[in-house]
């Protein structure tokens, strides 16, 4: 069956996730293809200011010095940390001096410090049993004291998660805010030839395949606790709704009302979720509750509304609606319903709120011959920031836990990757070279 456009009068939109909603209205719904630093500005970045820190590393001990495995364990485990650590913009890792391991501590000290440390990060390494353990020791050069002392055990198979946290645990001594070393990241990609859902940590390793259903997954969503994914499948010929819950290792279907089902984002106590569905008629939003069956329409307008995201607080909704002309971004006030345009550009598209709650970015373009990039608009609506300028086309924008990172799919290459820069749009890059076409992705909390 061919794809039933859903503005017949208007040009078909570029945009790749409007176009998730384009895809099943009609008068029939079926399966089809889906073409498809910190700067102090109101916008906190993590590249345009030096790093805060300096940090020692020496090289990670080996507790068995003649297993060659357990030596180039430490090895890799050092090589986790130092990048999860300069990914951050916090620190700047230095390796050790010559010198550094001289007997007199004092002198050993004294060598760190006109490296510029302020610290130093040993970590002692041993594998056996399958079972991977760091002892580390974050020792204050000024202080001469351990800040941070911790012992961790991890199945030698994850032994990366062991090191993604060690680096958590010292920005949070450091910085006294929350690593993202931990998180995930959710994508849909067409490498198999059917748009597949996939999970990696953050850094780009670790990749998995979550589905095989040979069919067209869209628009993955991480509840706050990170156990759970909601996303749409055409497997079954609608546009289902799916949850996977990594806990007990299921799949169910969360919603099958005929026509549209996609998951906006979860509630930030994870009990609700907003959602875009059309029952045959118009998309519009409406919120679900996790534990049952019910969903009460938060909108009910006779055009589309779509793309919903919650802020922080759970108070409000962001979403698209083309109720006055093209699609653009409006906020709907949970506690008095009322509803507030944001943007007047010539196309919105895939808000998301800032963890932080000031700021929300969106994809769009400012005039119609434009490519799709990436802004940024506060929650008045009085300042609108361009992140990129036409390297392509950029889309599907997701913040870091954190709110200083975001995470987005760019053509940039030639074909579309998932890219990752600063929130004030400062330092893009590739996360990793993933074969085919990476679309839509989520970061987790």
């Amino acid at each position: 069956m061919r794809l039933l456009p859903l503005f017949p009068s208007r040009r078909r939109p570029k945009s790749a996730a409007f176009a998730a909603v384009v895809a099943a209205l009609g008068a029939g719904l079926c399966a089809v293809a889906w073409a498809q630093t910190e700067v102090y500005i109101g916008v906190e970045g993590a590249r345009s200011n030096s790093p805060r820190w300096v940090i020692g590393l020496p090289p990670f001990q080996a507790e068995h010095k003649s297993q060659p495995e357990e030596t180039r364990l430490a090895y890799e485990i050092r090589e986790v940390v130092r990048y999860d650590l300069s990914f951050s913009g916090y620190f700047k890792p230095v390796a050790a001096p010559s010198g550094a391991a001289a007997a007199d501590p004092r002198k050993a000290a004294q060598d760190w410090k006109r490296t510029g440390a302020g610290f130093i990060l040993n970590a002692d390494v041993s594998n056996a049993s399958a079972k991977t353990t760091i002892t580390i020791s974050l020792l204050d050069l000024a202080s001469e004291e351990a800040v941070l002392e911790r012992y961790y055990r991890q199945d030698t198979r994850s032994w990366r998660s062991a090191a993604h946290q060690l680096a958590d645990d010292v920005t949070k001594q450091l910085t006294g805010k929350p690593g993202i070393a931990h998180t995930k990241i959710a994508f849909i990609n067409d490498k198999t030839g059917s748009k597949e859902l996939y999970a990696m940590d953050y850094d780009g390793e670790g990749l998995r395949q979550l589905t095989n259903d040979r069919s067209i997954a869209l628009l993955p969503r991480w509840s706050p606790d990170r156990k759970k994914i909601l996303y749409t499948s055409y497997k079954a010929g609608n546009p289902d709704l799916f949850e996977i819950n990594f806990e007990r290792g299921t799949t169910r279907v969360f919603s099958n009302r005929q026509g549209l089902n996609l998951a906006g984002g979860f509630s930030p106590d994870g009990a609700q979720a907003v959602l875009t569905l059309s029952m045959q008629k118009n998309p519009n939003i409406y919120l679900a509750s996790l534990a049952g069956s019910s969903v009460k329409p938060l909108t009910q307008h006779f055009g589309v509304d779509a793309s919903p995201t919650f802020s922080p607080d759970g108070g409000q909704v962001a979403f698209v609606s083309d109720r006055s002309g093209n699609p653009q971004v409006h906020i709907l006030d949970l506690g008095t319903g009322r509803t507030r345009r944001l943007t007047h550009l010539n196309w919105c598209d895939t808000p998301a709120w800032s963890p932080t709650g000031e700021w929300i970015v969106f994809s769009g373009r400012a005039n119609s011959k434009d490519r799709m990039d990436l802004f940024l608009v506060d929650v008045t609506g009085n300042q609108v920031r361009q992140l990129t300028h036409g390297e392509g086309s950029n889309e599907d924008p997701a913040w870091s836990a954190d709110g200083r990172f975001l995470l987005f799919t760019s053509t940039r290459p030639g074909r579309r990757q998932l890219f990752v820069m600063a929130a004030d749009g400062s330092a893009p890059r590739p996360i990793a070279d993933i074969p085919g076409n990476s679309f839509t992705p989520a970061w987790s909390l």
